[in-house]
């Protein structure tokens, strides 16, 4: 019986380690990516304190990091990623996650929303809010960063 517990003692143990190893693994990638572009950003502007990351794969892969300045303001960072273009807007001359969750919810009433994310789709800086509707399926709410006003569908994938 003290050979069982030990046996299943390891196997268990196995089992952690080779779970905590595989998500360090597949996080890798994206903790990298958010670690190098806080660290591009703040050599290039005034970034204090980061609120938050997102990472927008459309045309073209754009990096985003949001926080305070120095002065304490509200900032949104895009980093294109091939070139390092930064784009910079005042937050407050923005819509919020939540306002473009809502519209989302309010056009396409989705079961549940996945995440929202901010990029740049032909030079216009947009929430890309993605959800699953009511057949499962996986879909994305385009809308302007800016002004709110929606710029595409693309549903049923």
């Amino acid at each position: 019986m003290k050979k069982i517990i030990i046996g299943l003692a390891i196997t268990l143990s196995l089992i952690i380690i080779g779970t905590i190893v595989l998500y360090q693994r597949s996080t890798i990638t994206y903790t990298r990516a958010q670690a190098d572009t806080v660290a591009f950003v703040r050599e290039r502007t005034n970034l204090d304190q980061v609120s938050d990351f997102h990472w927008f794969n459309g045309t073209e892969t754009y990096l985003t990091v949001t926080g305070t300045n120095e002065e304490g303001q509200e900032r949104i960072y895009i980093v294109q990623q091939d070139g390092g273009q930064i784009t910079s807007f005042s937050a407050e001359n923005t819509i919020s996650e939540q306002e473009a969750v809502r519209m989302t919810r309010e056009a396409r009433d989705p079961v549940k929303i996945l995440n929202a994310r901010i990029g740049m789709i032909d030079d216009t800086p947009v929430w890309e809010i993605s959800y699953r509707n009511e057949n499962d399926r996986l879909g994305y709410y385009i809308v302007n960063l800016q002004t709110g006003e929606w710029l595409r569908t693309i549903d049923n994938i």
